[in-house]
C-alpha cells in the first residue's frame, strides 16, 4: 500500500511540474494598453492609446487596480469604426484586484480611446484601511490572434 501511494504521488508531481514546463515558455497574451492614476474624488479621464496599442486589434479587455482603492463608474470604448462600447464591469477595485476579462463587441476594429469615469475614495476612509490615496488603474488587452487555415 505504501509502495502504491508513493508511485501515485510520484505520478501526480511528475504532472505538475510538466504542465508548469509547457505553460512557462509562452508569453502572456494580455498586452498593458494603458495605466491611469487617480489622484481627485471625481474624475473622468479620456486616455488615447500610443500609436503601438492602436494599430492592433483586441477582443477581450480587463482592469487592474495596481495600487489604491477606487470605485468604477463607467467606462466606454471609442473604435475607429466610430462605435463606442460600455464596459459591464463596475464598482469598487482594491489594491491588486483584476476584474473579469470583458469580451470586446467589435473586434475587428481597433480601439481609440478609453474613458474612465471613476470616484476615488476619500482620505479618511484609506487611512483607516491602511491604503494609500493615489489609486494606480490598469487597462490590459488580450491581442487577438491571426487565424491560420492550413
Amino acid at each position: 500500500m505504501k509502495t502504491l501511494c508513493r508511485c501515485f504521488m510520484l505520478v501526480l508531481l511528475l504532472s505538475v511540474n510538466s504542465c508548469s514546463v509547457l505553460t512557462a515558455n509562452k508569453p502572456s497574451p494580455w498586452v498593458k494598453l494603458t495605466t491611469q492614476t487617480a489622484n481627485f474624488h471625481i474624475a473622468n479621464d479620456n486616455v488615447i492609446l500610443d500609436k503601438t496599442s492602436s494599430k492592433k486589434f483586441y477582443n477581450h479587455l480587463r482592469l487592474t487596480c495596481a495600487q489604491g482603492a477606487v470605485n468604477i463608474k463607467k467606462i466606454k470604448i471609442h473604435y475607429d469604426n466610430g462605435e463606442f462600447q460600455l464596459f459591464r464591469t463596475k464598482g469598487l477595485m482594491t489594491q491588486n484586484s483584476t476584474s473579469p476579462p470583458e469580451l470586446l463587441d467589435y473586434p475587428d476594429s481597433k480601439i481609440t480611446a478609453i474613458e474612465i469615469n471613476f470616484h476615488r475614495l476619500g482620505n479618511k476612509q484609506l487611512s483607516i484601511a491602511d491604503i494609500t490615496s493615489k489609486a494606480v488603474i490598469e487597462v490590459w488587452g488580450k491581442e487577438q490572434q491571426p487565424i491560420i487555415f492550413s
